[in-house]
């Protein structure tokens, strides 16, 4: 966790503490430690802690601060919660039952029998097929899987059937929580078209179809962030796709359920074994299931598949038929180092290491020092320093995404950044009075309406088109690239490396991963805190070629064998909605 981010829980905790033992009486100290814990753990991802028995006694105590419903802190049996955060959880609950419960009509069934046995041949596309059906008969859609396991094309499949014939072709949106993800789906949607016979119309139609962020597509304005779009000005759309939704914490994900009518389709795809997102919350993972059917659903169903993968049983569990988990890998099979790798860490396998020495084409950990990594990062670059010599934006763009170097801790990230930086200054002559140079890549940390550029954002700094000796930066769109004076730039900082969060929603052809190099100064976990089951599933699973660990074994094993689980009570919250009438 960042330092910046320590403080501001700790200034937020010391304000509600004074706010609230103003109203506590004698329970104020049980009361201070439980709030600063509390706080602590939101900055955490949390969206509550845990409490002994009798620091719950305690607390049960403290009414009007302290209660089971509107009040400043919520005390479920022995989980406290923010008021704020429960009610958020409760929300967004009550939004995905809305919007699943919502009747849609199905296609033509002969029709989509037809082209469900068309569209999915070929090994691995039973499971495809299966979830495309399902996903007909239901309003609310959740469909996870690694990389590779064809989320888009199935989504590219499941629209022309929801399209079907009909000259009335559906409103559609593809949305993700960056700039990156959206182009990235959008593009994988593009090539998933192409590759099947759909009917012209909709071809065409489908080929239209661009990627945007969450933060376009609600048209959200600071500095409250107050959405054009809500549950009074819903979004004109009867299809919405949503790419990474792991990558959404609980209020983003409220805020967009809440702007969809009743009726209208949503689409959730993301890999639920990849970090949860920075905020508040883990809702994919809260909402991925092992698919079960009731009997009425299993009927509908096969009316166009008649064989099919998934469980029946009288009482699925809540939302257990509207999620499906695609398993098969197009990209990663068995012979797959990357893959193999991937499976074994996410699974805990203690043999995972072994992999290194079993793919090493595919995979290698290297123990060298920083100067040694930022020397061969340099030499690999070879090729794209040419292209920046060149001022070829497009190859200079594309090399962005061959090789990357990721970490665990923001400050890891910032000096690699720097130590690269100054190896390049001192390789080419620049000075160092220069603040930036051509071929850096960029990554925008503030959001910036006016220019569509957002948090997360990647662009390169290269010699500007137009003015010969200045600089420009350059930002990939469907036109190809948008240039934007740098003086005019967001806050900005270079992305030769970024966090493992930072590089959710990309792929690149090379992964080097850092381990930590020393847990920040106040945090209390030693310096592996920063690995993560989840982290090193992330990382992995951004390489299509190979995965460079700087590391020791022991340092893996220990990240594979740590996993970091959020509390939520989405969950319960929805177990609580989905059994009221």
């Amino acid at each position: 966790m960042e330092r910046q981010t320590d403080e501001f829980a700790q200034a937020a905790a010391r304000a509600a503490i004074w706010f609230l033992a103003r109203y506590a009486g004698s329970g104020s100290e049980v009361l201070a430690n439980c709030t600063e814990r509390l706080f602590q753990a939101l900055q955490n991802g949390h969206s509550f802690i845990r409490l002994s028995g009798g620091e719950a006694d305690a607390l049960s105590a403290l009414a009007p601060v302290v209660g089971t419903s509107a009040a400043p802190l919520i005390l479920e049996g022995r989980r406290l919660f923010l008021g704020r955060m429960w009610q958020l959880e409760y929300d967004l609950a009550a939004e995905i039952k809305r919007l699943a419960a919502a009747d849609t009509s199905a296609p033509d069934a002969a029709g989509a029998r037809q082209n469900l046995a068309k569209w999915f041949q070929g090994t691995g596309s039973e499971g495809q097929r299966d979830a495309a059906a399902l996903a007909l008969l239901q309003s609310f859609m959740v469909i996870t899987g690694g990389p590779g396991t064809g989320k888009t094309t199935t989504v590219a499949k499941l629209l022309a059937l929801i399209c079907g014939e009909d000259e009335n072709l559906p409103n559609i949106a593809l949305a993700a929580p960056t700039g990156k993800a959206a182009a990235h789906m959008a593009r994988a949607l593009h090539r998933a078209i192409n590759g099947f016979d759909e009917p012209e119309a909709v071809r065409r139609h489908l080929l239209k179809l661009e990627g945007q962020t969450v933060h376009r597509l609600l048209k959200l304005r600071p500095p409250k962030m107050q959405a054009a779009f809500d549950h009074i000005r819903p979004l004109p759309l009867d299809v919405l796709v949503i790419d990474e939704a792991s990558m959404l914490d609980t209020a983003l994900m409220l805020q967009l359920l809440k702007a969809v009518k009743t009726g209208a389709r949503v689409i959730l795809l993301g890999d639920e074994n990849q970090l949860p997102s920075v905020g508040i919350g883990a809702v994919l993972s809260v909402l991925s299931h092992k698919t079960v059917l009731d009997g009425e659903t299993h009927q509908r169903l096969a009316g166009f598949l008649p064989e099919h993968g998934f469980s029946v049983s009288a009482n699925p569990p809540v939302l257990a038929q509207n999620t499906t988990h695609l398993s098969f890998s197009h990209r990663f099979g068995d012979n797959s180092g990357i893959g193999c790798l991937a499976r074994a860490a996410v699974s805990g396998d203690e043999g995972a290491w072994a992999l290194f020495d079993r793919f090493p084409d595919e995979l290698e950990h290297s123990e060298c020092s920083p100067n040694a990594r930022v020397e061969r990062l340099y030499r690999a670059h070879k090729a794209y320093w040419q292209a920046v010599k060149d001022g070829n934006i497009e190859a200079a763009y594309a090399g962005i995404s061959d090789i990357v170097v990721l970490a665990a801790w923001r400050q890891d990230a910032e000096d690699f950044n720097e130590a690269y930086c100054s190896h390049v200054r001192r390789k080419m002559n620049i000075p160092e009075h220069q603040a930036y140079f051509a071929g850096e890549p960029i990554m925008i940390r503030q959001n910036d309406y006016a220019l569509e550029l957002f948090n997360g954002d990647i662009g390169l700094i290269m010699e500007d088109v137009g003015r010969q000796g200045s600089l420009a930066a350059y930002f990939a769109d469907a036109d190809g690239f948008k240039k934007v004076a740098v003086s005019c730039l967001p806050d900005f900082e270079p992305a030769f490396a970024m966090t493992v969060h930072k590089s959710q929603g990309s792929e690149y052809r090379e992964v080097w991963l850092l381990p930590p190099s020393a847990a920040p100064s106040d945090e209390g976990d030693d310096a592996l805190s920063g690995l993560s089951r989840g982290l090193l599933y992330t990382a992995i699973t951004r390489a299509r070629e190979k995965f460079v660990f700087f590391g020791g074994e022991e340092t893996f094993r220990q990240a594979a064998a740590t996993v970091k689980t959020r509390q939520t009570a989405l969950g319960s919250m929805l177990e609580r909605v989905f059994s009221q009438e």
